[in-house]
């Protein structure tokens, strides 16, 4: 059984240009999203803090998934555009639905954009 992340404690110091001061945002004061403006505790400093993230993967390898037929007519007639093996199988899992038949598949398996 795998364990999984339940909370993540992240402290992040940084260093004052001017006045050469390290200090210290935790958790929630850390941008995620956006720019964060906030002044030197010591010298009052305007200061720009860059959003941070992080990406988590996992070295478990993941279970096979089976394709259907449909989907595999998919697969077929993306690699035959030109798509590698992988990478309609990426496309064609990312969209597939019960209800879609091949055209639809393969329609929007070429307009899918994969997340970067």
């Amino acid at each position: 059984m795998q364990a999984k992340i339940a909370r993540v404690q992240l402290d992040i110091d940084y260093l004052c240009p001017n006045c050469y001061l390290h200090f210290r945002l935790t958790n929630a004061e850390i941008p995620r999203g956006e720019y964060l403006n906030q002044n030197c505790p010591a010298c009052a400093e305007p200061l720009d803090i860059s959003p941070i993230s992080f990406e988590v993967k996992s070295t478990v390898p993941l279970e096979q998934t089976k394709d259907d037929e449909d989907s595999l007519r998919a697969i077929k007639a993306l690699q035959s555009q030109g798509y590698s093996k992988k990478e309609a199988q990426t496309r064609v899992r990312a969209i597939r639905k019960d209800d879609a038949d091949v055209s639809e598949l393969i329609r929007e398996a070429i307009t899918y954009e994969q997340p970067t």
